[in-house]
């Protein structure tokens, strides 16, 4: 089995300590959710544009916006297209909460790449030739392994990934720790890059590191391409078999994290701000809602009158005895009433008088509240 070798540095300890504290910081912060969806699609499309651009896609960013939700005849543009429609595929898999495979692997890969002729495949198979990074005597040359030996370095690295010691692995070093490997792999002949980052991305999400989808760890590479080259190399040497296949990656680690460090905490800055704008000018009732009742508020505001149990359960997502227990406690704090005072049991409720009051006011001031719209 896979079995990486490294040292947590005091540098790689400090960071990993700012990571936890801004994603607790993203966890805790009251944000409308009309503005986190806004906020979430624009860190999407930047992952895209960043992720083509260090891979070399010349397209202007116009071009590359025009390409992100639609298929196109140019590779350059299908390559935009195809990231995107991997970043939807990855939010599926985070929502079923599925684990890292082979088979997760070569489907993501399958999505990603940019297929010129022919029908897409539904995995891509790992390549059957050999192939190098960069040009002789440039500082990123590197021959990978040869190609009869990429499915057993994938089947250790997936063994790894789903062993003891990896779920017992800080997860930002864990999804630093993939990245590196696949990329020594390189399992494909193109799109290892892209793939690569996206499953790093994708160790933090499982994690508890998804930061509500809110960090583009792409940014961080932009900014620092040389530096991401230079340590993805470490002053090895060019072929994979003269060291690099049992080295010590800590240096790759620590810029790693601190690449993680950097961008959590930019998205901690910018969701705190985002926060205090709105919840500033919020009346005080509603500054004191749950989201869940920020949810049930926005719908009895400006779509119905009253809402029945199932439709809370449609618009949550809760369980009926979830469902009957937020009632009783929204009821006794003064949010919301039965519909019927009359009923034993309680099947649909309506705005409590107070915050009755309080969506007929609102509804005077349409652009002033619309962030509370989904």
């Amino acid at each position: 089995m896979y079995n990486p070798h490294y040292t947590i540095t005091n540098i790689m300890a400090q960071n990993l300590m700012k990571i936890q504290k801004a994603s607790l910081l993203v966890e805790n912060l009251p944000l409308p959710s009309s503005i986190l969806e806004i906020m979430r699609k624009e860190s999407r499309e930047e992952t895209v544009l960043l992720s083509t651009k260090l891979e070399g896609n010349n397209l202007a960013e116009q071009a590359k916006r025009e390409a992100l939700y639609r298929q196109h005849t140019s590779d350059e543009q299908q390559e935009v297209y195809n990231l995107m429609k991997a970043i939807e595929y990855l939010d599926d898999c985070e929502e079923r909460q599925l684990p890292i495979t082979e088979k997760f692997i070569k489907k993501l890969h399958a999505i990603i790449r940019v297929i010129t002729h022919g029908r897409r495949p539904r995995q891509s198979e790992y390549r059957s030739e050999q192939n190098q990074v960069g040009k002789r005597n440039e500082s990123n040359w590197y021959i990978p392994p040869e190609p009869s030996n990429v499915p057993r370095l994938m089947e250790d690295l997936v063994a790894w990934v789903n062993s003891p010691s990896a779920q017992v692995t800080p997860t930002p070093i864990k999804a630093g720790i993939v990245m590196w490997q696949f990329l020594t792999i390189h399992p494909y002949m193109d799109g290892n890059g892209r793939t690569a980052r996206m499953i790093a991305t994708y160790i933090l999400r499982l994690g508890g590191f998804g930061l509500k989808g809110l960090f583009v760890l792409e940014t961080f590479y932009d900014r620092n391409l040389r530096e991401y080259y230079k340590n993805i190399q470490m002053g090895l040497h060019h072929n994979y078999y003269f060291g690099r296949n049992d080295c010590d990656i800590s240096q790759w680690l620590e810029f790693f994290i601190s690449g993680v460090a950097e961008v959590f905490e930019e998205a901690a800055k910018l969701v705190e701000e985002k926060s205090q704008e709105y919840t500033t000018i919020e009346p005080e009732l509603i500054r004191v809602l749950d989201p869940n009742q920020r949810i049930v508020f926005t719908q009895l505001a400006f779509r119905y009158n009253w809402a029945s149990t199932s439709d809370l359960r449609k618009w949550l997502n809760l369980s009926d005895r979830t469902i009957r227990d937020k009632v009783k406690r929204w009821i006794d704090s003064g949010f919301v009433m039965p519909r019927d005072n009359d009923g034993q049991r309680i099947r649909s409720i309506v705005l409590a008088p107070e915050y009755q009051a309080l969506a007929e006011e609102i509804r005077l001031e349409p652009e002033r509240y619309r962030y509370l719209v989904k």
